[in-house]
């Protein structure tokens, strides 16, 4: 696909685009309409409300007033504790479901999500499982999982992406989601900067596919059209939305709005997350946490980001060529890898899935001298097209640094070590095709990974 000169949709289009989503309303004093919506797109005789004690006090009271004497019965409400911070974890939905199944005529109920992306994505998987449509009040600019097709959540220890239904509609108050916390606004933002990863690895992954690398396919023109041609004009107008600028809070809300409405269409998150998300994701598996408190997706993405951003600009940094292949390296046999994925996890729940994973992208000798004859072949072509969408890594940070996010691994309790590390795990994660996978299918994976360790510039 020609990545260049693409048209900018609507969001109006992109929810047209959109499968299951049918409303957002994001305005001022957004509550008042909620019994209309409720009407209008849900035949529900009765509501059930989920919040946590902070998003209850911020957006769940005015929710459930706006509610009452309408002719809609509250059935009843779940709020989880402030503290500790809610986690994504199944056991939660499970809790929730058992909430919803003792209800008299369960399946006349909407529920409704007042949260930030937690508290939506263990009401979206419950609501999944019983057939339920659901809708969402977002208190916070913090994710794109609210309209995203799909949950994130931690099974048998390993977050992973589960299959279930967007919010049928999003209801955001404006002054609601300037007024929250100005880590949950950053940690938005790292969100949506990832989705320039995301792209440079779409583009790679699409090249690799025609010579044979599993899990890499095309570029779908309406999902990359709804995220990529306006991505970094809606970084530019959001820089400020950890600081409660109210306009940069809505572009930024709506610009992550827009990223799930593209998995909505695709139902899959190859728009959305590239390498730098396989980053964030061990660090979710060892349960990253800084002072006690978890840190955030958006602020593990975004040092994800500037991790990604590093090794895709190594990679591509000659014009005349590929970094050399590590001398002595070789590829190793399907035991062998196993032997190593299983050694680098340990007995860290979740293993299992990751081995699976690692040695569904393993490819043999010849599907691995295919990649490398394609893009020895066409690598100028790749490399403008690659290096046209990236951020440079100087402008990444500066932009990062504004939006008030982490810009060094120690932020969130990391040292420059812990990536390196990292970045040898994420490789084996997921059977999605990035920049970490043709780097190791091409043999340069730990020469790319040395100089990032030995440079004076990245991730300092």
């Amino acid at each position: 696909m020609d990545t260049k000169n693409q048209t900018i949709p609507s969001l109006a289009d992109c929810l047209k685009a959109a499968s299951e989503t049918k409303e957002l309303r994001l305005k001022r004093d957004v509550f008042s309409d909620v019994p209309d919506l409720l009407k209008s797109f849900f035949q529900s005789s009765q509501v059930y409300l989920v919040a946590d004690e902070n998003t209850w006090k911020a957006a769940g009271i005015r929710t459930e007033d706006a509610i009452r004497g309408v002719g809609i019965r509250i059935a009843g409400r779940h709020i989880f504790p402030g503290e500790p911070r809610l986690h994504a974890h199944y056991t939660h939905v499970k809790e929730l479901i058992d909430l919803f199944k003792i209800l008299p005529d369960y399946s006349s109920c909407t529920p409704i999500a007042v949260g930030g992306g937690t508290v939506n994505d263990l009401v979206k998987r419950a609501a999944f499982e019983l057939a339920l449509p659901y809708l969402c009040v977002p208190t916070a600019a913090s994710v794109d999982g609210y309209t995203a097709y799909g949950a994130a959540l931690l099974m048998d220890g390993f977050k992973q992406t589960v299959p279930c239904t967007a919010p049928r509609v999003v209801a955001a108050d404006t002054d609601v989601l300037a007024k929250a916390p100005a880590y949950l606004s950053s940690s938005g933002f790292g969100d949506l900067a990832s989705k320039i990863i995301a792209g440079t690895d779409w583009i790679i992954a699409e090249k690799a596919g025609s010579a044979g690398a599993p899990a890499a396919e095309p570029i779908d023109p309406v999902a990359w059209n709804m995220i990529q041609p306006g991505l970094i004009d809606s970084l530019n107008q959001s820089v400020q939305a950890a600081r409660g600028d109210g306009e940069a809070v809505q572009t930024l809300f709506k610009g992550l709005a827009v990223t799930g409405f593209a998995m909505q269409y695709i139902k899959s998150s190859r728009p959305v997350s590239g390498a730098e998300h396989l980053f964030s994701h061990v660090w979710e598996m060892e349960d990253l946490s800084l002072n006690g408190a978890p840190v955030t997706h958006g602020h593990k993405v975004a040092i994800g980001t500037l991790s990604a951003t590093a090794f895709t600009e190594l990679f591509f940094a000659d014009p005349s060529g590929p970094p050399a292949a590590i001398s002595g390296w070789k590829r190793p046999s399907r035991a062998e890898r196993e032997a190593e994925v299983a050694a680098a996890f340990g007995e860290r729940p979740g293993c299992k899935a990751v081995v699976k994973a690692a040695l569904e992208k393993l490819v043999d000798d010849k599907t691995a001298a295919d990649i490398n004859a394609l893009f020895r072949d066409s690598w100028h072509t790749i490399r403008e097209k690659v290096l046209e969408r990236l951020l440079p890594y100087s402008e990444l940070k500066a932009l990062l640094g504004k939006a008030l996010c982490p810009l060094v691994p120690e932020t969130i309790g990391l040292r420059r070590q812990d990536i390196i590390a990292t970045a040898r795990k994420a490789q084996m994660m997921r059977n999605k095709y990035s920049i970490l996978d043709l780097s190791w299918n091409m043999g340069n994976f730990e020469s790319i990974l040395a100089k990032l360790e030995a440079s004076d510039v990245y991730l300092r």
